[in-house]
Order: structure tokens, then sequence, then C-alpha cells
């Protein structure tokens, strides 16, 4: 990129990237929480553990337990880091990073320990402090996969991501440039340069069939 003209330096917006996934996690469980009261307000049936995924069950007691003003300063997090990424674009036109920082995982990969696993099975007999702190144990492993993506997501940041590489075992890879809201030129921009520049590295259909 620096051979073609583009000024490229090391440099980030200002967002405290584990504080403002566990924001999420907090609104997430107050919005699962209300999913299912409404859906007991509609059948007359309550949720059980049974009615879903372990995982959803632990959000969902965690959720139980989130106050209005929890959920109020999780959104205010958010607000926060959208403000951050704001300042950012102001002297720097993209946001460059990674997609992700490995390769994808078996659809079959377990990520949570059997510790995890247990605690999960108890989850509404925790306190909530350590419900939520048991979120962030269950998703963590995850988040060593794919770190980068989430802050556009939660910052409302518009982003695009491109394949620019295949791993030794023939999985794809890429990078992720983000740009300020309403700038999606400049992302298909970058993204039509790097495709005449043939930088994009797409599976053989081989491979594909493989995956």
């Amino acid at each position: 990129m620096r051979a073609a003209g583009h000024q490229v330096v090391a440099a980030a917006p200002d967002v405290d990237g584990t504080a403002l996934m566990k924001a999420y996690y907090m609104m997430n469980g107050g919005e699962t929480a209300a999913m299912f009261q409404a859906f007991a307000a509609q059948t007359g049936k309550q949720a059980t553990a049974a009615d879903m995924e372990l995982i959803t069950w632990v959000i969902y007691q965690a959720g139980l337990h989130t106050s209005a003003a929890d959920y109020s300063l999780s959104l205010g997090a958010w607000d926060r880091a959208a403000e951050a990424y704001s300042h950012f674009h102001e002297s720097y036109d993209l946001l460059l990073s990674p997609t992700t920082a490995k390769t994808a995982p078996r659809i079959d990969a377990v990520l949570q320990s059997p510790a995890i696993v247990a605690k999960m099975q108890h989850a509404a007999e925790l306190a909530p402090q350590e419900q939520q702190e048991l979120i962030w144990d269950l998703f963590e492993p995850s988040l060593e996969y794919s770190p980068f993506t989430q802050q556009a997501n939660l910052t409302g940041a518009p982003a695009i991501s491109l394949p620019t590489a295949i791993s030794p075992e023939g999985l794809p890879l890429g990078i992720q440039f983000t740009a300020a809201k309403g700038r999606e030129d400049q992302l298909l921009r970058i993204g039509y340069w790097f495709e005449q520049q043939g930088l994009l590295k797409m599976l053989p259909a081989s491979l594909k069939e493989k995956i």
C-alpha cells in the first residue's frame, strides 16, 4: 500500500475492547431476558433450560439480574466507543486490522472447558457478578479467534473484509478496513483497488468442496 502512495502508520481508536465487550454481554443479557419474558406473556409458559442452548440459558439468567442502570451504562459504553472512532477518523481515512486472529476453528471444536460447562449448568444459582464473569469466561476462547470485527458492529462503523491470504491448511484469512460513518465509498474504493491489484486470494473450487 505504501508503494501505491498510501500513508500507513500505526494508530488505533482509544477504545478499551475488553470493557466494550463486557458492556455488550450486559446488554445482551437484558435483551435476552426481555425476549423470554415476552415469550412467557404470549404463551403462558416460562422458558426453561430445556427450551434453549446452554449458552442462551446462561445469558438469560444473567439478564434477569441486569438493572435498568446497568443496561443504560452498557449502551453508554457503546456511545463512547463510537465517539472514539469518530475522533480517530478525523485524522485517518481508514483503520486496517486483520479480520480474524486465527483461521476458523472446526465446526465441532469445543471452546468451553468441562469446568466452564459445569458452572453453566448451575448458572441460575450464581450471584449476578459471578454470572457476568461466567459469560466472559465462556466467550473468551472465541474472542481469541475473532477479536477485531466486533468494534465495528458495536460502534456502527462501516467496514469491509477482504480475503487476502490462504493458510497452509487451505483456510481463508483476510484483512478488515473500517471507515467513518457514511464513508462506505472509501471502503468500496479500497476493495476495488485490492481486486485490481490481484491481491484478493480466493479459495480454489477443490478446497471449497473440502471445507
